[in-house]
């Protein structure tokens, strides 16, 4: 595609294009190789899950924007190191993988970046978004912000049966970065139309004491095992993670606060590795139904603190959640009441001031739930425009 600065009508040129599935020289080559900086916009369709639709090989800034991505494969590829990246207003659609075994790709794979802007996108039937590692300084123009999109069904649905874990987002490998802004997003998995994991996973990844890793005002709706009534499933809707054996390189210094979790199995946030995170002022609701009034039987407990990888107390230590606001049903579990585990009974000591929501908790409460959210998203979207 073409830069923007180039005249008006060789871009429009380049549009018409784009629009079609261009000849590939071979398997594994993108639709489009990005080797120059710009702003880029346009169709781009893969047909296949080894090729990409856009690969990000400069260094110097790129914009992404306005564009439409489908395919079986990995939409946006930056996988190479020092990328400068905005991807605005973009579309990205995943369509049935080419290949057993093989996932729905992501809408962003990117590996050691130096910049990250993803703000008002729209993703469906895609395996999420990866950042692995970072060059950038933390800096406002070198750090990640994830901001005010939009995603449907992550989906890590194997066409043979089957499945990988992926989520929304997961930082794998991001340590001590500053100014990293997760917030006002909205993600929604619908029962046997999706796999995630956990939709925002934090591995071995962390903020700094005086700028923590921010996770805030996001709405997520749907964590389930495939068929949605099986009884186990270990996703979540938010949860740190990570098997890092250095209080340096665990997850750290994380603040959520404000999410709107809702109808998700086995949890809805957990801080589950790592030191000095902080969950509070979170809403975190659970029916225990699907839809058609079908019971979930996979749900366990709204929060909990553990130590999943039972680190020493100079890896896994100073965790807090404080003033959630939670009701969350698991059938047959009594607290704070008959069918409800809001806290985990065993893993919550450190939880204090939290607010149970009166029963019963229903399908309109989960609905009431999201409408709060979108009225709060309203005056944020529209303050932007102020």
């Amino acid at each position: 595609m073409l830069p923007t600065a180039l005249p008006r009508t060789l871009l429009l040129l380049g549009l018409l294009l784009a629009g079609a599935t261009c000849a590939l020289r071979s398997e594994s080559e993108a639709v489009l190789v990005v080797r120059h900086g710009g702003t880029y916009t346009g169709r781009y369709h893969s047909t296949s899950s080894r090729q990409a639709c856009i690969r990000i090989a400069t260094t110097e800034p790129v914009v992404l924007e306005n564009c439409e991505l489908r395919g079986p494969g990995l939409l946006i590829d930056a996988r190479e190191g020092g990328a400068h990246l905005t991807i605005r207003n973009c579309r990205g659609i995943g369509e049935l993988p080419t290949t057993d075994n093989q996932a729905s790709g992501r809408f962003l794979e990117l590996n050691e970046g130096v910049r990250l802007l993803a703000e008002d996108n729209y993703l469906e039937h895609t395996s999420g978004l990866l950042v692995y590692r970072w060059q950038g300084d933390g800096s406002a123009t070198q750090t990640i912000t994830i901001r005010g999109n939009r995603a449907r069904n992550i989906d890590g649905r194997y066409r043979n049966g089957g499945g990988a874990k992926v989520s929304f987002l997961q930082l794998n490998e991001v340590h001590g970065v500053e100014r990293i802004d997760i917030g006002w997003n909205e993600v929604i998995n619908e029962p046997d139309q999706s796999m995630v994991e956990d939709n925002i996973n934090l591995h071995n990844s962390s903020g700094t004491a005086s700028s923590p890793l921010l996770v805030h005002d996001n709405f997520i709706q749907g964590a389930y095992p495939v068929p949605a009534t099986s009884p186990k499933f270990t996703g979540s809707g938010i949860t740190t993670d990570g098997d890092a054996s250095s209080g340096l390189t665990t997850t750290a210094y994380v603040d959520a606060y404000r999410n709107t979790v809702v109808s998700t199995c086995n949890a809805a946030m957990n801080i589950a590795a790592g030191h000095h995170n902080y969950f509070h002022n979170n809403h975190l609701v659970t029916s225990g139904l699907l839809p058609d009034g079908r019971r979930l039987t996979a749900t366990y407990a709204g929060t909990a603190i553990f130590n999943a990888y039972e680190k020493p107390a100079s890896v896994f230590y100073a965790n807090r959640m404080h003033r959630n606001t939670i009701g969350f049903v698991s059938w047959g579990r009594q607290h704070p009441s008959a069918n409800r585990h809001d806290l985990s009974t065993d893993a919550c000591s450190p939880c204090t001031d939290t607010r149970h929501l009166p029963g019963p908790i229903t399908l309109q409460t989960e609905q009431q739930a999201r409408l709060r959210w979108q009225a709060q998203r309203q005056t944020w979207r529209t303050s932007r425009l102020e």
